[in-house]
């Protein structure tokens, strides 16, 4: 699976880019945003969500690691694609889009081509407690625990209240230890 490609860029276009990477060319689909940043740069380097399916073979490239997590945790969500996803972060910064998801603002949420109430509602239960763990401290320990405790079969709401609940010293931990802390405060309640 590609995770990240660094080349020069033979051709930008406004949701597109191609990359040349040892004489092989790819294209990569990108928001609005990441192709502006990109204006006027020869090199560039994207983390890569690399989509297979039985008909094709997508590349979505992004200029953060957070900004690929996003929008991978944006297709989990039912009635989301690819395009919404990319739609979403054509219109909102990483900082932006973690702050509507936070302030509950649907109607930020709507205003995003293709949109509606039913799918915006959705974004907002489904991305609630992982935005909370993105703002968190150490959040890359935090997202591995939280997924883990995902894995195990909790739900967002147990997981983001036990989190909430912890000692800030439990939140410096390594994961293992996260999750065995949490799992005891799970426990109790």
């Amino acid at each position: 699976m590609i995770v990240r490609l660094k080349g020069n860029i033979e051709k930008l276009l406004p949701t597109g880019v191609e990359l040349e990477i040892g004489g092989i060319t790819y294209m990569v689909e990108i928001s609005l945003l990441t192709s502006a940043a990109l204006q006027n740069k020869t090199q560039a380097t994207l983390e890569i969500a690399q989509i297979i399916r039985e008909d094709s073979q997508l590349l979505y490239g992004f200029l953060t690691r957070q900004e690929r997590e996003i929008f991978l945790q944006l297709l989990k969500v039912n009635g989301v694609g690819a395009k919404i996803a990319l739609m979403i972060l054509s219109s909102y910064s990483v900082e932006q889009f973690l702050a509507i998801i936070q302030t509950n603002n649907l109607a930020g949420l709507k205003s995003v081509k293709g949109i509606g109430a039913k799918v915006a509602g959705k974004i907002m239960l489904e991305l609630a407690g992982y935005t909370q763990t993105m703002q968190m401290p150490n959040n890359a320990n935090v997202q591995l625990a939280y997924e883990a405790l995902v894995a195990l079969g909790f739900k967002d709401t147990q997981i983001n209240q036990a989190l909430q609940g912890v000692d800030s010293s439990i939140l410096q931990l390594q994961p293992n230890d996260m999750v065995k802390a949490i799992l005891q405060i799970l426990g109790k309640s």
